[in-house]
């Protein structure tokens, strides 16, 4: 509970109570608050602590509101850039943490392994494309030319798209932010990325041949292969910026 007069601590329970009610449904995209008023009784605060409240979750695009006749405060209709975006600001603050490497890396596994044998069944041709020009690096490695590594942080996100399930990357790509941002990634070495591009053209191949089982079978080894490095290059370990340079997820 806030202390007395703590108007901050106040409207983010009011926030969290509201937010709660939308995400579990009982409020509905498209319906009406009540009326200020009404809020104001049942939450039991002041109007100005209930604005800011709803000034916080109109911010998270939670809440939209209009004016004139039949105008009010209603629930948002989310786009999936909206839950994205959403699920990133949170995980990325409990990250902060309470997060470890082997965590992320553990929901990355549950997400992206039974995701790259659905990639397997479902990719296109232009899935393959796209995904051919995130691995061709490892052609340029081998040698010894200049590589831009930063192609290789696109690869899990296309193999994601190419499942046909929209909701694997709406889940995943905040995750895969988070993991960027936390990383010092200078500090992995190039033989390290060499061996992610390796790994990523390994995949590629049971995706084009659609053998989901060893796609499957390969992202897990690749996500597995991850965690030292990660783990040597935490930012909450080092104590350092992460500059966001580097390229896996």
């Amino acid at each position: 509970m806030s202390a007395p007069g703590s108007r901050r601590l106040e409207y983010e329970r009011v926030a969290d109570e509201l937010r709660s009610m939308i995400v579990t449904g009982e409020l509905r995209p498209g319906d009406r608050l009540p009326p200020e008023g009404e809020l104001t009784e049942r939450m039991a605060v002041s109007r100005s602590t209930l604005r800011e409240a709803l000034r916080v979750l109109s911010t998270q695009k939670l809440l939209t509101s209009s004016r004139g006749v039949g105008g009010g405060t209603f629930v948002a209709e989310p786009s999936t850039d909206d839950v994205a975006d959403y699920l990133q600001t949170s995980i990325g603050m409990l990250s902060r943490n309470r997060l470890s490497v082997g965590q992320l890396l553990q929901v990355r596994t549950m997400i992206e392994v039974p995701g790259a044998g659905l990639a397997a069944r479902h990719r296109s041709e232009a899935d393959l494309d796209r995904l051919a020009a995130t691995v061709v690096v490892a052609g340029d490695a081998a040698g010894g030319k200049e590589v831009d590594w930063s192609a290789n942080s696109r690869f899990h996100v296309l193999l994601l798209r190419a499942t046909e399930n929209p909701l694997l990357e709406v889940v995943a790509r905040p995750i895969f932010t988070v993991m960027r941002d936390r990383f010092l990634r200078d500090r992995a070495g190039a033989e390290f990325w060499r061996r992610v591009a390796v790994e990523h053209a390994e995949i590629l191949g049971h995706v084009r041949d659609r053998n989901a089982a060893a796609a499957s079978r390969a992202m897990r080894n690749h996500l597995t292969a991850l965690r030292d490095t990660y783990t040597r290059i935490d930012v909450s370990d080092l104590g350092g910026t992460a500059d966001g340079t580097g390229c896996d997820r």
